[in-house]
């Protein structure tokens, strides 16, 4: 999925189940923040000295050690499900053990887990989840890893999470060929469809634990509101009606700014620039020859700043889904708590 529904479905699912606007942007900006978090980063702390690094949840560079790629994909976007569910069937008949399948017990888990956590990172955490939670409908059937198993044969592009498929999987109300698959023609509709109504009976479950609110039955109108969003469904290789799609977003959400990926990061840090501003891209960054020094800015309390929360989500969330997933990774001859 893109930021379409990472940000704009979140954010409306969020608000419906009965989160507050303030909540709400949290957890949609956590969500789609995962994708943006490409760049280590190292703050220092001008008074101690101390330095802070983060964790990053996406990259652009796919020529990174499997090892490194295996921390982030199957861990933020291709959570390894059922290899024998029927969505799976391969017209080879093949199944992978970090095969993604939608509404796993491992993305479960880790959404369930979300929900629980210390109320300073909670909704960052939930936010973050949500991310990982409807990748699973959207890469049903990709594993994030090198696999020929994620060959479909549009191009030659690295055989890596859905590389090879390009945007087809992440584009809402489209219809596309896995010719791998038994069941070949994918319509996209009724998957996100599928997971918007997963997610948002996850957050009406905790807003009734939270505020005793029952908002359960809003789902159909809700169901109704993004079909009449959506509009037709579409093929090729545009994604076509996107903006009118996100200003019917807008329409509903008129409060939630668009998303700026800067704006946690520049909200609670202060950069020195050495030369030219380094480049933020996590490829562009390897390059550069003199890099800027990075400070929490005076003033400000790390600690009470959306960046850092989500950065300390960020590490929660990992460390979650390596212990939930370490039995199914030794198979493979793996340990990442150790990498």
């Amino acid at each position: 999925m893109d930021i379409e529904f990472h940000y704009w479905v979140t954010a409306f699912l969020a608000k419906n189940a009965g989160f507050s606007e303030d909540e709400t942007e949290i957890i949609a900006y956590s969500s789609q923040y995962v994708d943006d978090n490409d760049v280590n980063f190292e703050i220092k702390d001008r008074s101690t000295g101390k330095v802070y690094r983060n964790y990053i949840s996406q990259t652009m560079n796919i020529l990174k050690p499997k090892l490194e790629l295996m921390r982030i994909y199957p861990i933020f976007h291709f959570i390894p499900g059922e290899p024998d569910a029927i969505t799976a069937r391969r017209r080879d008949g093949k199944m992978h053990i970090l095969n993604t399948t939608p509404d796993s017990e491992v993305a479960n888990e880790i959404i369930d887990a979300a929900f629980k956590v210390s109320h300073d990172i909670r909704l960052y955490r939930i936010g973050i989840a949500s991310h990982s939670y409807v990748d699973t409908w959207a890469h049903q059937n990709f594993v994030g890893w090198y696999d020929y198993f994620n060959n479909i044969g549009l191009d030659i592009k690295p055989d890596i999470g859905h590389a090879d498929a390009e945007h087809h999987p992440d584009w809402i109300n489209h219809i596309w060929i896995d010719n791998r698959l038994v069941e070949s023609d994918v319509n996209n509709r009724h998957r996100f469809l599928s997971a918007a109504r997963s997610l948002f009976f996850k957050y009406c479950e905790y807003i009734k634990i939270e505020k005793g609110d029952d908002n359960f039955s809003k789902w159909k109108n809700i169901e109704s509101d993004l079909i009449y969003i959506w509009g037709a469904t579409f093929t090729g290789s545009k994604n076509i009606n996107e903006s009118t799609r996100i200003k019917g977003y807008k329409n509903k959400l008129n409060w939630l700014s668009d998303f700026d990926e800067k704006k946690w990061f520049d909200e609670a840090i202060k950069t020195k620039v050495h030369g030219m501003e380094d480049s933020q891209n996590g490829i562009l960054s390897k390059f550069t020859i003199f890099k800027d020094e990075n400070y929490w800015k005076e003033g400000v309390n790390k600690h009470d700043t959306h960046w850092y929360r989500f950065q300390q989500a960020i590490k929660e969330h990992e460390k979650l889904a390596l212990s939930l997933l370490s039995s199914t990774f030794s198979k493979m001859g793996i340990n990442l708590e150790t990498a």
